[in-house]
């Protein structure tokens, strides 16, 4: 086990997402979820992030990646389409204490999302250790069709 699976308080915590495309996207709106302070940094973004930017949910920095994007973060996922970019990312996140995701790289991640469910009080979270997250989603769409059908018991 590579990963050890944890309940994180990001309840106003700073969360840096760098890409702005699908992945960025459910990575952001997964965070802002969980109550954090949610910048995305990125020339362009989806219709989702324009969106939430502009009821005021979450940050959109509309530039390129540079380190500074990073202050004061406690988590940041480096979601581009660019490899280079993903990289500087994750490099420059551990030189300042960050904990860092790479949505392109679970063997470059500190922290990995795992695929969620919730329903009724309760979360479910399933991990495949990075290395197959559609056998997670797979999986978590199993089980919560069983915790479903506990609810009603």
């Amino acid at each position: 086990m590579k990963y050890f699976p944890v309940g994180l308080d990001l309840n106003g915590r700073v969360c840096t997402v760098v890409g702005g495309g699908s992945i960025g996207t459910r990575k952001a709106t997964a965070l802002l979820e969980a109550g954090a302070a949610v910048t995305v940094v990125s020339p362009d973004a989806t219709e989702e992030v324009a969106r939430l930017a502009g009821e005021g949910r979450l940050h959109w920095r509309r530039e390129a990646y540079q380190k500074s994007h990073l202050d004061g973060s406690l988590l940041a996922v480096a979601a581009t389409d660019v490899e280079g970019v993903n990289a500087r990312v994750v490099q420059d996140a551990r030189e300042r204490g960050v904990l860092v995701c790479d949505a392109s790289s679970a063997s470059r991640s500190e922290v990995i999302f795992g695929a969620l469910h919730r329903s009724g009080g309760v979360i479910l979270a399933v991990f495949s250790d990075g290395r197959n997250p559609s056998l997670a989603r797979r999986t978590r769409d199993r089980i919560a069709a069983l915790s479903d059908e506990w609810k009603e018991e």
